[in-house]
């Protein structure tokens, strides 16, 4: 008779530390969601008006009288997921000037999987080719893309912005080269306001480049 008075208390006490460690479960608060900041400020409705500068191979830059408006026009799924259609007006054509875009935690991804910006990741390199021309071993540049310049002081018509760039640097072939042996794009977000400056498409033949600068801009 004496093992059931020894049990007894054993399952009562073992009862008492299930219901503890269940109370205390209960009682721990759910984790917080990480908030990231928003660079690219992807809503339908939102607009960005940006004028046109020259630069030339000595950065000095001359305004143009062209301007151009880039707008979030509407969403759409794409593979299960929301993604805004980006109106970006390219002065090349057959070059898009439509983009699918979605900010997926710190990055800015389209449908394929490429990474237009981020607010974090400035060590990996998020592109690293070849372009090799019509005629078999001549190779006219190489191309590196990779998050630099992390808050970054910008001025354009419409202020003084603090950016982060996304930057693609061509690397020129020597028979490619008589325009520079390095040549860059920029395109420069600053945190709650989108993209603030640009670089557009340029020739291989052409020193100098176009940008867009902001000039005003609307979010909703």
């Amino acid at each position: 008779m004496k093992k059931p008075q020894i049990l007894i208390p054993l399952i009562i006490l073992s009862c008492l530390s299930l219901l503890v460690i269940s109370c205390k479960d209960d009682d721990d608060p759910a984790p917080t969601p990480t908030v990231y900041d928003n660079y690219a400020q992807l809503k339908v409705g939102n607009y960005w008006i940006y004028q046109h500068y020259d630069v030339d191979s000595s950065g000095n830059a001359t305004s143009t009288s062209v301007y151009d408006s880039c707008y979030v026009e509407k969403d759409t799924i794409i593979n299960n997921l929301t993604y805004f259609k980006m109106i970006r007006p390219n002065p090349y054509p057959p070059l898009p000037s439509e983009y699918y875009l979605r900010d997926s935690l710190h990055y800015v991804i389209d449908p394929f999987g490429n990474v237009l910006f981020s607010s974090l990741d400035f060590t990996t390199i998020f592109d690293d080719y070849y372009h090799v021309g019509s005629t078999p071993g001549d190779t006219l540049y190489r191309v590196i893309k990779k998050m630099t310049e992390k808050d970054w002081i910008v001025t354009t018509p419409a202020g003084l912005f603090q950016t982060s760039n996304m930057k693609i640097s061509y690397h020129m072939f020597p028979n490619w080269s008589f325009a520079g042996s390095e040549r860059a794009m920029n395109t420069r977000y600053a945190k709650n306001v989108g993209i603030v400056s640009e670089t557009l498409p340029f020739f291989a033949s052409n020193p100098n480049y176009l940008e867009r600068r902001l000039v005003r801009f609307h979010l909703n």
